[in-house]
């Protein structure tokens, strides 16, 4: 657990300049403010998120210490802005994370299989993803390796052995279905998030 923690840090510390980037527009949308403000904002969120996780906190720990620095709007606002900063940026450390852990076992793994959350909290555009079972290098893995957007996505994608596969008894998705498939998922990260996409870049 410490060893992940220390991963989610270096990656997120590593990626100042970027997460200040792709953010800065996401709060001039969400609070109105101009671009200085909303960068300035950014890099405040940054480094309360990297004194919280060094001091191994919360995310209560997290907004407790924005709360503190009064960075000057409405309370609701501000949790709400801070949280999904908060909740958005580990999500995508953490995919980083998993999908360097799975790459360096890799010879363990023949396959990969997602998972969508199918209940009324799920976009219709993630529903197509379930159930996909694909070799562990196909390309689909590029485009579509979860997290698949910016909020509410709980799809996952889970390494299978040969031996889990034959106890799963499923096909292969076939490539006829899988171009179906994809013709139906609607799902993507803001443009300025791009390049913070490792998990999809492995």
């Amino acid at each position: 657990m410490i060893l992940e923690t220390n991963d989610l840090i270096d990656w997120i510390a590593d990626r100042e300049l970027l997460l200040i980037t792709a953010w800065t527009p996401e709060l001039v949308a969400a609070l109105e403010w101009n671009e200085p403000l909303a960068e300035a904002l950014a890099g405040e969120l940054h480094a309360a998120m990297m004194t919280t996780l060094l001091r191994r906190g919360t995310e209560s720990n997290f907004l407790n210490l924005i709360a503190r620095s009064g960075i000057g709007i409405e309370p609701k606002a501000e949790k709400a802005v801070a949280g999904r900063f908060y909740d958005v940026t580990l999500k995508l450390a953490r995919a980083a994370s998993r999908r360097r852990r799975e790459e360096a076992s890799r010879l363990i793994f023949a396959y990969r299989r997602a998972t969508v959350v199918n209940d009324d909290r799920a976009k219709p555009g993630y529903h197509a993803l379930d159930g996909i079972l694909l070799p562990f290098d196909h390309p689909f893995w590029r485009r579509w390796y979860p997290p698949i957007d910016i909020d509410d996505c709980r799809c996952s994608v889970a390494p299978v052995t040969r031996s889990q596969f034959a106890r799963l008894g499923e096909p292969v998705t076939s490539e006829d279905e899988l171009a179906e498939r994809e013709s139906r998922l609607s799902a993507a990260w803001p443009p300025a998030f791009e390049r913070l996409l490792d998990f999809q870049r492995v």
